[in-house]
């Protein structure tokens, strides 16, 4: 029972939401009742055959237990932190950008590579968080908070080499979230 009080589930309404629907869609396409094919996004279906709704539902879609439980994990560590820092409202807005622009620009930019391929998973915008909370660390402690993010990065960028994972995915939300922590930075004076 002290675990579950530690959580404070009215403290991140946000973050605890959308790991809910994330797992939700888990289970749905485990049990067959939903379908990767369905929900996730790549250039053809997303942009050329305008479905633009995939974009939304390919960041709450994770078909592997080790998929979901990485992004989860993730997701629950910078989600508590961001949306403490940022407030539930401007977190919430945050997220939206980052998942809609950087699938947006991912998947633009798989047209030439790999029109087909559907690109799924929250990591995208979880990478855009990171992004953001970068901007707000370095405008608070300089270039000591790169440095302390280093192993993060370093991780980061091995997971990437992947073939399995959406690299650009990763960099699209990454930039967005860089973008966000700049005007949230520069016009709303957070850090």
């Amino acid at each position: 029972m002290q675990y579950i009080d530690q959580l404070d589930f009215g403290a991140y309404p946000v973050t605890y939401g959308i790991m809910a629907v994330n797992i939700i869609i888990f289970i749905l396409i485990n049990l067959k009742v939903l379908s990767v094919p369905a929900l996730g996004s790549s250039y053809m279906t997303s942009l050329q055959e305008k479905q633009y709704y995939r974009i939304i539902t390919a960041a709450f879609t994770q078909q592997e237990f080790l998929h979901l439980a990485c992004n989860m994990y993730s997701l629950y560590n910078i989600g508590r932190v961001m949306e403490r820092a940022l407030k539930s409202e401007i977190y919430a807005i945050c997220y939206a950008v980052i998942m809609v622009v950087g699938g947006l620009v991912s998947a633009r930019i798989h047209k030439k590579t790999s029109p087909f391929t559907l690109c799924i998973g929250a990591s995208g915008v979880i990478c855009g968080l990171i992004g953001i909370y970068v901007v707000i660390a370095y405008s608070v402690m300089g270039f000591s908070a790169i440095r302390s993010m280093a192993s993060t990065f370093i991780i980061l960028a091995l997971m990437t080499t992947s073939k399995k994972i959406d690299s650009i995915g990763h960099f699209a939300g990454l930039v967005t979230g860089i973008i966000c922590g700049l005007v949230l930075v520069n016009v709303y004076g957070f850090g």
